[in-house]
């Protein structure tokens, strides 16, 4: 690992807090001093850091919070210290809860998997090399569904998503939201937000709910959480501890997103760039599931990700409350796509060139496959494919809410900073450097 300060005696502690819980010791496991020595400003640098783990049992093993976090809707910069309460936008992650939520239609018999999307978005949607195949909810969830995000991405409010997909529309873009002519719906990988965006838009024809409402209705309020998507729902006292996405830009640490916090109960969504500002109020249903981020728009803090993690590894239920069937749970960590190196059926390096990050997909959910360095998903060492879960990476946050199917372990990080490109590499995956020493830490890993 290139310039991550003081590893001899983050690796001391690890030693010493591995000891202790292979001892059965009850006491959790404090990493804050630990995570403050990854903590350092530059190009490099990560200027927050915080991880919650838990053992089988749903007992807190190790947690901790460190550095720092830029005040927002300040006139002049001002910081208040990181903590597992404050809210962040969590990326991809978010994909996984929206996952959830198209789940609990599934289950109550209002979508299905297999059938053709077309029937629940408001218009047809074909890859125009294959004109007579449908897409499906299936291959949406799993990243199968031969589409990919165009430039004029993100559609903007007063503008309909089908613009992207039909001849004539104004978001086209040559079609570029279709993959190449040799590759059908259902039998490529690749990695691509617009599906999500598509299941909101079918999440708001089928409930008759706007996607953000639903999800706090379905999801996050019976959770008992305190989030939502694009800060729909999020209270105001909640939002006053917001952690913007931060990046190093000439000489100081910038605002990517959340340097301005809508207050409440107003939440973000992009605005058009070629007409008047459009009213929260004036927002059609069903029409374009851009709005509300559901590729990467959560807001949560570590302590609700926790929470959802325990709902994951428990079987749909936190304490009394149930939100979906294990049953479908399970399904959603079987996997749809699984990387074939001997005849490649996808593009497991999220076409960045670097080493394969998705070894398996379900629905909603990474299937990590790899044990050793090589596979690139190896986040965990050699217990890998035992984990489930997702992977965020926008702005600066590099995030994870993982679970071990056999242990009942759970974990949870969450690393601001994070520059776009050159970024320091981890030894033993496709994770960088500082998200590897944050796994480290909480996992006692080598």
């Amino acid at each position: 690992m290139r310039g991550w300060p003081r590893r001899r005696e983050i690796l001391a502690g690890v030693v010493a807090g591995a000891a202790a819980l292979a001892k059965g010791a009850a006491a959790e496991t404090r990493l804050d001093p630990l995570l403050t020595g990854l903590l350092s400003d530059g190009e490099n640098g990560v200027v927050s850091a915080g991880v919650i783990l838990r053992d089988g049992n749903g007992v807190i093993a190790a947690a901790g919070a460190a550095g720092r976090r830029m005040v927002p809707n300040s006139t002049t910069m001002q910081w208040r210290p990181f903590s597992l309460d404050a809210p962040f936008r969590v990326a991809s992650v978010s994909k996984m809860i929206a996952a959830v939520g198209f789940m609990r239609l599934v289950e109550q018999g209002r979508a299905t998997l297999d059938d053709d999307v077309s029937l629940h978005l408001g218009f047809r949607l074909r890859h125009p090399a294959f004109p007579d195949q449908a897409i499906t909810a299936r291959q949406l969830l799993s990243h199968t569904s031969s589409l990919r995000n165009g430039p004029s991405y993100p559609v903007p409010a007063s503008h309909a998503l089908r613009e992207a997909f039909e001849v004539g529309g104004r978001h086209y873009d040559g079609g570029a939201w279709f993959g190449p002519p040799d590759r059908a719906p259902g039998s490529w990988f690749a990695y691509a937000d617009v599906n999500f965006c598509l299941v909101a838009q079918m999440i708001e024809r089928i409930s008759g709910e706007r996607f953000d409402h639903y999800m706090g209705d379905a999801v996050l309020t019976p959770l008992g959480l305190d989030a939502g998507y694009n800060w729909s729902g999020v209270s105001a006292s909640k939002r006053l501890e917001a952690a913007p996405a931060l990046r190093w830009r000439t000489g100081a640490w910038s605002a990517e997103i959340d340097g301005v916090v809508p207050a409440a109960p107003a939440a973000s969504f992009p605005q058009p760039h070629d007409a008047a500002p459009v009213d929260e109020a004036d927002l059609p249903l069903g029409v374009n599931g851009f709005l509300f981020s559901p590729q990467g728009g959560l807001r949560v803090s570590l302590n609700d990700m926790d929470r959802l993690a325990g709902f994951f590894s428990t079987g749909g239920r936190v304490g009394a409350r149930h939100i979906l069937d294990a049953s479908t749970l399970n399904a959603m960590q079987v996997p749809v796509w699984i990387y074939n190196h001997e005849t490649p059926n996808g593009d497991p390096a999220e076409g960045h060139g670097v080493a394969s990050i998705f070894g398996g997909y379900g629905l909603g959910v990474e299937i990590p496959q790899g044990s050793t360095a090589s596979a690139g998903d190896a986040f965990f060492g050699s217990s890998s494919p035992q984990w489930r879960g997702h992977l965020g990476d926008a702005y600066g946050w590099m995030t994870g809410l993982f679970w071990n199917r056999t242990t009942g372990q759970t974990l949870v990080y969450a690393v601001n900073g994070m520059r776009e490109t050159g970024r320091p590499s981890g030894r033993r995956s496709a994770l960088t450097a500082p998200e590897e020493e944050v796994i480290t830490l909480a996992l006692g890993l080598s």
